[in-house]
């Protein structure tokens, strides 16, 4: 009877171990996967604004923008995987599709180019 009390001591301690693992890693795990969802965002941001400001420019400028935005795609896919690369690519479509406030285009060619010229810094 001892022995089962003391295997059974210590299974509890064993559990009450792990459960303080498990305690100290929840943390980081939360963190990780905060982390994670604001880059997903930060993508999902970075297309929203590439199609507004392709609703921004003239006819003419536009090639050269989706040219862009097909190299910022493909980068994306590279560098974090096709699933990442699709949040920018749906982003872009809402952005190029939703109604704009046409006062507002200066700004969003703005963030566009400071977003695309941020990520030629980091290649």
């Amino acid at each position: 009877m001892k022995e089962l009390k003391q295997m059974a001591a210590a299974c509890a301690l064993g559990l009450l171990g792990m459960g303080a693992v498990a305690q100290n890693n929840a943390p980081l795990a939360s963190k990780a996967d905060a982390d994670d969802i604001a880059f997903e965002e930060s993508i999902r941001n970075f297309g929203y604004i590439s199609g507004t400001a392709y609703q921004c420019l003239e006819r003419d400028k536009r090639l050269a923008h989706e040219r862009e935005v097909l190299a910022a795609y493909d980068g994306l896919v590279r560098m974090f995987g096709s699933d990442r690369a699709f949040y920018y690519a749906a982003a872009f479509g809402a952005g190029s599709t939703d109604g704009i406030d046409r006062s507002k285009c200066a700004s969003f060619l703005e963030r566009h180019r400071a977003a695309m010229d941020a990520g030629k810094r980091g290649r």
